[in-house]
């Protein structure tokens, strides 16, 4: 195998700093794939072989994973690495018995916790502050604004939104390093909180499958062009590439 894999250093308490060090190529020893071409080559994988997936890119993916964007940066999505097989197989009776949940070597549970950014908007206001990134004079305001903005619509809203955009990431950082993904909605949320001793509180949003895809990728199944989805300035416009303004 060949990669550059070094200790990533973390940062102050329970903080981490930017990824520095991480596997430089393909789990198969080629480059990375460039994200034009991951753009273009994931695909939701439908069987996976039981290969294991190397320690240090697992562990690359969810440290990009955590780098993902986030309102305020609160930060709300968790995730739960699922690998023993014991544990995979009660996933899949909880995920309507998908058997790509105990054929991957790796599934994600990725959840959130109703209200638990609350507690950890102190610290990660006061880390902002610590780094260069915020202003301690007008920090009180700052976490007065974000708790009035966080309230005014339902929670599970906000948290979903936030949980898969580190899901997306972990989605593409996997097919960048040659690894297969499949991601899933189809599952009981309860029956996953209950086996997982997950908090009644909190949010189960997606399972996420990682591995080594078994058989063909699925064809590509087209895309709506972009003169139905995108619009020139307000909707029903239609949008004209490089002839609009």
């Amino acid at each position: 195998m060949h990669s550059t894999m070094e200790t990533i250093t973390p940062g102050t308490g329970d903080f981490q700093d930017k990824p520095t060090h991480f596997p430089g190529t393909q789990v198969n020893g080629q480059p990375l794939k460039p994200i034009t071409q991951v753009l273009l080559d994931r695909r939701a994988t439908l069987h996976f072989k039981p290969d294991p997936v190397p320690a240090e890119y697992l562990e690359a993916i969810l440290r990009f994973a955590a780098q993902a964007p986030s309102g305020y940066n609160l930060q709300p999505w968790r995730f739960i690495v699922v690998r023993d097989p014991k544990n995979r197989h009660r996933l899949q009776k909880a995920a309507m018995d998908q058997s790509k949940v105990s054929e991957a070597p790796v599934v994600i549970i990725a959840f959130a916790v109703k209200g638990e950014w609350k507690s950890r908007m102190d610290a990660i206001f006061e880390e902002g502050v610590r780094r260069g990134a915020g202003d301690a004079g007008i920090m009180e305001m700052q976490k007065a604004s974000a708790t009035k903005f966080l309230g005014a619509f339902p929670p599970d809203v906000w948290l979903n939104r936030h949980t898969m955009i580190a899901l997306t990431t972990m989605m593409l950082v996997a097919e960048a390093y040659g690894l297969d993904t499949a991601p899933m909605e189809g599952f009981d949320a309860d029956a996953v909180k209950r086996e997982f001793s997950l908090p009644d509180e909190s949010e189960v949003i997606a399972l996420l499958a990682i591995g080594f895809g078994k058989g063909p990728d699925k064809p590509y199944g087209g895309r709506l062009a972009l003169k139905g989805i995108v619009f020139n300035e307000h909707y029903g416009a239609p949008w004209n590439g490089e002839s609009s303004p």
